[in-house]
C-alpha cells in the first residue's frame, strides 16, 4: 500500500487486486446438475468429474424435477435420498452456493415431473411426453387440486431452503416446457395473468431471505406482467439463451437493459451439451466452438450479468480445456468487484471523541450487489473498525452511511464518516474495512479487490492508529 502522512492524518491508496477471483454472494460461474434425461447423478461420480472445474465457480445450480424432490407425499429428497443429501454436502463444503429450479412439465423429462400423488388425489392434466411406452402427465396450472398441492411442496422447499448461507437464489416460476414459463397454450386470456400471478406469490409468499428469480422475456406472458413480479415481488430477471443469435436477439438485450440497474441479471447460456452436438451452435452461424463461447461470455458482460453457467460435467471440461481465458475473464468481471480507492484517517484517536474517515470506492465489475432486493434488506453495510494487533479482535466498529447496492462500474463514491473509538485501552490498533452481514451479527462477509493486508481475506487492514 503507497501511504502518505500529513500532520494529523494519514491518506492510504489501496492497491487494487485485478487477478484474485472472488467467491461472493449472487454472482460468478455456476454447474449444474441438470435432472432433465437421468436423475440425480452419482455424488462421488459427479464431483470427481466437476472438481476440476470449480476454481472460478460459485454455484451449484440444480435443476430438478418436483416427482425427484417429493418422489412420495411429504416425503422429501433432502431427507430421505442419500445420494441428493451427499451431493449437496459435497457442495458446501468445496464452498460453492446452491441454486434451484423446480420445474413441473414432463417436456424432455427422464420422469413424470409432477409426482403421481398428484394425480391420484384428482389433479387434471394431459400427456405431453412419453418414454419407453411410458406416458408421463403434466398437470394444468390453474387445477385447485395440482396448486394445493405444490404450494405443499414449495412451503417445505422453504423451510429447507429459504437460508441465504447456502442458497444465492431460486428460479420461483418451474411452468412450462423446462421450467421456462413457455408453452402453456392452453392458456388463454385472463387466465394467463391468474396462472402467473399465482405462481409468483407462491414462491414469494414462502421465502423471504433468498433472491427469487424469473425468466423475463420468454414464454408468452406480457413485460407488464413480469415487471409486476420484479416490481411488486422484488424477482431478479433470470434469462437463459445468453449467445443465441436467434433466441436472445437485440430487442430482448434492450428489453432488459431498460431494467438496469435496478434489476441485477443472472444469465444462462444457450448452448450446453455441446460436446455431441456442434451443429446446434454451428447452424446458428459461430464457424468453432470458441466463436461462440466468445459470444456467451460478451452477451452476459453487456448485459451486465452476475451469473453464468458452465454447466454439467462434460460441458465444464470444455470451457475449462477450450476456453480457459474467457472463464478468467468473466470470473474477474462479473457481479461485483469493491474497490477501496482512496482513505484519509487519523493517525491518532483520543479516547470518546469523533473523527472523519473520507473514503473513494469503485467497482470493477459489471454487474451490483443486489443488496437492495427485498429479500435482502439491505443487510450488506461497510464497516470500519479497530482490531487488536496481532489476533485481529474487533474492539470498536462502525457502520458506515454507504450503500453498497448503488455502486456500479465507472463511478467513483466519496464519503465521510464519523468514526468514534468508545473507551478503547490506550494502544496501536490496526484500522480495518470491511462489508459486513448486519444478519450475521456484523460479520465481514463480501471479499473487496483489494491487495495488502488482510484477515482471511475479508477484514482488509488500512493501517495503523494510535489511541491516546
Amino acid at each position: 500500500m503507497d501511504v502518505v502522512r500529513g500532520q494529523t492524518d494519514v491518506t492510504a491508496y489501496p492497491i487494487e487486486d485485478t487477478d484474485r477471483f472472488l467467491r461472493n454472494p449472487a454472482m460468478g460461474w455456476a454447474i449444474y446438475i441438470d435432472s432433465f434425461e437421468k436423475p440425480f447423478p452419482d455424488a462421488e461420480d459427479y464431483w470427481r468429474r466437476q472438481d476440476p472445474n470449480i476454481g472460478m465457480a460459485s454455484l451449484l445450480y440444480i435443476r430438478v424435477p418436483w416427482s425427484l424432490m417429493e418422489p412420495e407425499e411429504g416425503c422429501y429428497a433432502w431427507q430421505a435420498d442419500d445420494n441428493y443429501r451427499r451431493l449437496i454436502a459435497m457442495a458446501l463444503e468445496r464452498g460453492l452456493k446452491l441454486a434451484f429450479r423446480v420445474y413441473m412439465d414432463s417436456k424432455d423429462a427422464c420422469r413424470q415431473a409432477t409426482p403421481q400423488f398428484v394425480f391420484d388425489a384428482g389433479a387434471r392434466g394431459y400427456v405431453n411426453e412419453t418414454k419407453q411406452g411410458m406416458p408421463f402427465q403434466t398437470p394444468y396450472v390453474l387445477d385447485a387440486v395440482f396448486q394445493a398441492k405444490l404450494d405443499r411442496f414449495v412451503g417445505a422447499f422453504a423451510r429447507e431452503y429459504d437460508k441465504p448461507g447456502i442458497v444465492d437464489f431460486i428460479d420461483a416460476q418451474g411452468l412450462g416446457w423446462w421450467g421456462e414459463m413457455h408453452n402453456l397454450n392452453y392458456l388463454h386470456g385472463p387466465q394467463k395473468k391468474r396462472a402467473f400471478q399465482w405462481i409468483v406469490r407462491l414462491y414469494s409468499g414462502h421465502f423471504h431471505h433468498v433472491l427469487l428469480g424469473g425468466q423475463y422475456g420468454k414464454g408468452g406472458f406480457s413485460y407488464g406482467l413480469q415487471e409486476w413480479a420484479i416490481r411488486e415481488h422484488g424477482y431478479v430477471i433470470r434469462r437463459d439463451s445468453f449467445g443465441s443469435p436467434i433466441w436472445f436477439k437485440e430487442p430482448d438485450k434492450r428489453q432488459i437493459a431498460k431494467l438496469w440497474p435496478s434489476v441485477p441479471v443472472f444469465a444462462e447460456n444457450c448452448y450446453h451439451t455441446f460436446a455431441g452436438r456442434p451443429e446446434w451452435y454451428e447452424g446458428d452461424g459461430f464457424q468453432t466452438l470458441h466463436d461462440m463461447m466468445a459470444r456467451v461470455v460478451q452477451d452476459a458482460v453487456d448485459m451486465h450479468a452476475n451469473t453464468l453457467d458452465l454447466r454439467n460435467p462434460e460441458d465444464a471440461e470444455l470451457w475449462m480445456s477450450t476456453t480457459p481465458e474467457l472463464v478468467r475473464d468473466f470470473a474477474l468481471r462479473c457481479g461485483y468487484r469493491f474497490v477501496l480507492t482512496e482513505v484519509t484517517y487519523p493517525g491518532e484517536m483520543a479516547a470518546g471523541q469523533e473523527y472523519v474517515i473520507r473514503h473513494t470506492w469503485k467497482n470493477a465489475g459489471v454487474g451490483k450487489l443486489p443488496n437492495d432486493n427485498r429479500n435482502w434488506r439491505n443487510k450488506y453495510k461497510l464497516s470500519f473498525a479497530l482490531l487488536k494487533r496481532g489476533d485481529g479482535t474487533p474492539v470498536c466498529r462502525i457502520l458506515a452511511d454507504a450503500e453498497p447496492a448503488e455502486w456500479l462500474q465507472g463511478v467513483e463514491y466519496r464519503y465521510e464518516t464519523l468514526f468514534a473509538c468508545g473507551d478503547c485501552p490506550s494502544d496501536v490498533y490496526d484500522l480495518a474495512v470491511a462489508i459486513v452481514n448486519t444478519e450475521q451479527r456484523n460479520e465481514p462477509e463480501i471479499r473487496l479487490a483489494l491487495k495488502g493486508e488482510t484477515l482471511d481475506r475479508k477484514w482488509y487492514i488500512i493501517g495503523r492508529t494510535t489511541i491516546i
